[in-house]
């Protein structure tokens, strides 16, 4: 048994008890004491009574500080941990409740959407809370967010806010939710918080975002954290999930000729045979298939004809399963049209070397279809008009000034794409502190040096530009490196890789916007044979296509992510976009004279249709799209596998936790954890009672 004080900082009022006894002390009339003989028959008399004055003169002045003393105790708010529900008053209770609103919540388990079982789950926990209990919701959906705006003490409003909430296509992040959760928590004064977890548990939903480690709580523990009750809803774990779709242009074939490849996940933990469907504008054009082992990735390849001339949509679909959103991956397929390159050399660098195999491996013959490339040394970068280039290419410029810096920037909040080698001019100190960080990649831990070669490997199976290339777990021409940089990845993607080194080719997202490609190991003679492979020409022209879509918005997206499309601004007047669902809002500009629009935090899985509302509202041709984007859910999300309890000593560390079964009623977990009983209605009701007692002690008597 405890005595806790919620406002100690009212303590210090209590001081203010001393004041009945200083006003007394000060009021004390000291008079001169005349003794007259004819008085002195009335002294014992006047004793007895002066006797009777003082004692009621004390107990109005204990009377009076206890009336104040009680005052403050109600006011600081004494609370006795350790005591049973039928002493004094029930201590209040401060609850957030963290609510699993991501994209893997949609799936079914028994008939039954696993999300109304979270959400009757947290409204168990709603029927829990009393008067005075203060309650928060957050969303542990990405980017976590507040349900309710701010707490609320009304349970109805809780209970409204947990019905309108529904799981959405966005990915998961614990972390940041109890964090978020944790800081409100932290400013209650009541005895008893609590945090409540609900969802899934998906182990990639707690994970770091940068290098797929659990990623512990940023709120420390104390003496007085709140408790932390983990609550799972619990379903099949078996997926399969379609992504990663690659659309290449069979250059030499019939006009519109395309090769569509899909990467098929199997997550579940038995070995499947999963039918593929390719539906392009509608239409059901190819069906394949993959055998895939458990946690196999495969790839499924398609061949259709397209008019170059427009737009078209796509999308690969497997059959139903428990949860069917990422069943369904969309794509698009933007006209047929010249892609145009910058590839930026280092001042005086050999011609022989890294920009000159880049040019021909792109546009042997020089004819400009469909890559046009244009070089220019590292110092003219600055000169370039932006928005003219889809990719650039720093081919081993060793560093930029801080105008190419900035401008290299903006071409990818343009949604431009960039694509770098690193070969012998590179500074690995300007990499490490300026560009890797701006560029989302991985930084350069220290250079490696192998006289006899090491071997290029895939990283994984089914990676889309590794489609065709890959026989088994081999390449299907050797390559060798000699010479090359080992770094740490970070948030990249790997898609070639060094054995014992690590990653030779990376993708990533860099928060700005655009997609980047990293080769660690330079196109030189002197450091590899990939100029001679038959490797170099087909992954340089899906990696310089796949970054020049991110600029047209065909590449990859997730929902949460920026949509950025460029298009004439002096033919575009008001951009507006058509969501997946057909509602039609605004876009933004981009500035500049180039043109461009953005749709911030697109919501939805599915097309994105870019239009100029001027030209809609005058119909005609001008009303077709002039873009399109696709928007699919986070591909981490089709991994449903739960965190495990070790993996909770590492995300919470010290914080009292405690998972609760999904059978195990709440009432008997959580109520047998609460503790204390308010005090301050006692003193309440004692300093009514002594303001009572004063006002019939201190009654004229006549």
């Amino acid at each position: 048994m405890g005595l806790t004080f919620l406002n100690s900082t009212f303590l210090f009022a209590a001081l203010a008890a001393l004041l009945p006894l200083i006003i007394h002390m000060l009021s004390r009339r000291r008079v001169k004491t005349v003794d007259f003989s004819s008085l002195l028959f009335l002294k014992e008399l006047e004793r007895r009574k002066v006797r009777r004055i003082r004692i009621r003169q004390i107990l109005l002045l204990v009377i009076r500080s206890l009336i104040i003393l009680c005052a403050v105790l109600a006011l600081a708010r004494p609370t006795l941990s350790g005591l049973g529900s039928g002493f004094t008053s029930r201590a209040r209770t401060s609850v957030a409740i963290v609510l699993d609103t991501s994209a893997s919540m949609a799936r079914r388990s028994e008939d039954e959407p696993l999300f109304d079982r979270a959400r009757e789950r947290a409204e168990e926990i709603a029927q829990l809370l009393g008067d005075g209990d203060e309650a928060f919701l957050v969303s542990a959906g990405r980017p976590a967010g507040e349900l309710l705006p701010t707490g609320t003490f009304s349970v109805d409003v809780l209970r409204d806010a947990l019905g309108a909430a529904a799981p959405d296509g966005s990915g998961t992040d614990y972390a940041t939710a109890v964090d978020r959760a944790l800081a409100f928590l932290g400013e209650s004064r009541n005895l008893n918080r609590e945090l409540y977890v609900v969802g899934d548990m998906q182990r990639s939903g707690w994970a770091d975002a940068h290098d797929g480690r659990p990623a512990a709580v940023v709120a420390e523990p104390g003496s007085e954290s709140p408790r932390i009750f983990l609550l799972p809803v619990e379903s099949v774990l078996g997926n399969r999930s379609a992504g990663g779709v690659s659309v290449e242009r069979k250059y030499g074939g019939a006009s519109g000729a395309l090769t569509i490849t899909a990467a098929i996940t199997n997550h579940s933990i038995v070995s499947a045979d999963i039918p593929v469907r390719l539906v392009v504008d509608d239409v059901h054009v190819g069906q394949s298939g993959v055998s895939l082992e458990p946690g196999a990735t495969g790839t499924a390849s398609f061949s259709t004809v397209v008019d170059e001339s427009g737009w078209h949509t796509g999308r690969v679909e497997l059959p139903q399963d428990a949860l069917d959103t990422d069943n369904v991956h969309h794509f698009v397929i933007p006209p047929s049209q010249r892609i145009d390159v910058l590839v930026v050399s280092a001042q005086g660098a050999p011609a022989d070397r890294d920009a000159y195999y880049i040019k021909r491996a792109l546009d042997p013959g020089g004819t400009r279809d469909p890559y046009a490339c244009a070089e220019v040394p590292a110092t003219a970068l600055t000169y370039q008009e932006q928005g003219r280039f889809d990719v650039v290419v720093l081919a081993d410029v060793g560093r930029l000034d801080s105008g190419a810096e900035l401008w290299m920037l903006e071409h990818l909040s343009r949604g431009g794409g960039v694509a770098v080698v690193l070969g012998r001019l590179t500074d690995i100190r300007y990499w490490n502190e300026l560009l890797a960080a701006e560029l989302g990649s991985g930084v350069i831990v220290e250079p490696v040096e192998r006289r006899n070669g090491l071997r290029v490997a895939p990283a994984g199976v089914g990676h889309p530009l590794l489609a065709g290339l890959v026989f088994g777990e081999r390449l299907i021409d050797d390559a060798t490196v000699t010479r090359a940089f080992r770094a740490a990845p970070a948030g990249a993607e790997t898609v070639l890789e060094l054995p014992g080194i690590g990653p030779l080719l990376t993708l990533s997202r860099p928060d700005r916007g655009g997609r980047v490609a990293v080769l660690y190991t330079g196109l030189d003679g002197a450091w590899n044979d990939l100029p001679k492979s038959g490797l170099l020409v087909p992954i340089l022209h899906r990696t310089t296509a796949g970054l020049a879509g991110a600029g047209r918005a065909t590449a990859d997206a997730e929902v949460g992510d920026d949509l950025i499309v460029p298009y004439d601004a002096a033919s575009v007047n008001a951009p507006e976009v058509e969501l997946p669902d057909g509602r039609t809002v605004g876009a933004e500009r981009l500035p500049g004279t180039a043109g461009g629009a953005v749709l911030r935090r697109a919501g939805q899985v599915g097309i994105y249709r870019f239009r100029d509302a001027g030209a809609a509202d005058a119909g005609g041709a001008g009303a077709r799209p002039h873009a399109l984007a696709a928007v699919n859910m986070p591909a981490d999300e089709s991994d449903l596998t739960p965190a495990a309890n070790g993996d909770f000593e590492t995300l919470l560390g010290e914080h009292d936790w405690t998972i609760v079964a999904a059978d195990t009623p709440l009432a008997d977990a959580i109520l047998v954890a609460r503790h204390g009983r308010e005090l301050w209605r006692l003193f309440v009701y004692a300093a009514l009672g002594l303001v009572a007692l004063e006002m019939w002690i201190a009654r004229p008597r006549y």
